[in-house]
């Protein structure tokens, strides 16, 4: 019973990951492999564990030195910060950044070029 909940949070995990931030694998293993800086270094650990545990259920001896109750809560702090995600703020922030990029590379050029324009006495 215990482990029939955890597999299913575990696929809710694996559908929440592809849809908030378009992760593919086959296995949740594989998806969390894949998160890198995406999301805050709590959420991650939680995550692991999860995988950790997903992967000790494969294995008798393993499932039974699992602590499901500790699993399930991490399995819940990661869901609850995945229903958070807005994929439309995350697309805006990082058109933004990119654009706060460019602007500062103008800028420095700008400023490169009238240094460059003093020096020579022409300004």
């Amino acid at each position: 019973m215990v482990a029939d909940t955890l597999s299913r949070k575990n696929a809710r995990i694996r559908s929440e990951l592809q849809a908030k931030l378009g992760l593919n694998g086959r296995t949740l293993e594989q998806q969390a492999s894949k998160v890198g800086r995406s999301l805050p270094r709590a959420v991650i650990r939680d995550l692991r564990a999860v995988v950790r545990a997903d992967v000790a259920q494969g294995n008798p001896r393993l499932a039974r030195m699992a602590d499901t109750a500790a699993t399930g809560r991490c399995a819940d702090r990661v869901l609850a910060h995945l229903s958070g995600i807005d994929r439309g703020a995350l697309r805006q922030t990082r058109i933004l950044r990119k654009l706060a990029a460019w602007s500062a590379a103008g800028i420095a050029v700008f400023v490169v070029v009238i240094w460059v324009l003093r020096a020579q006495g022409r300004i």
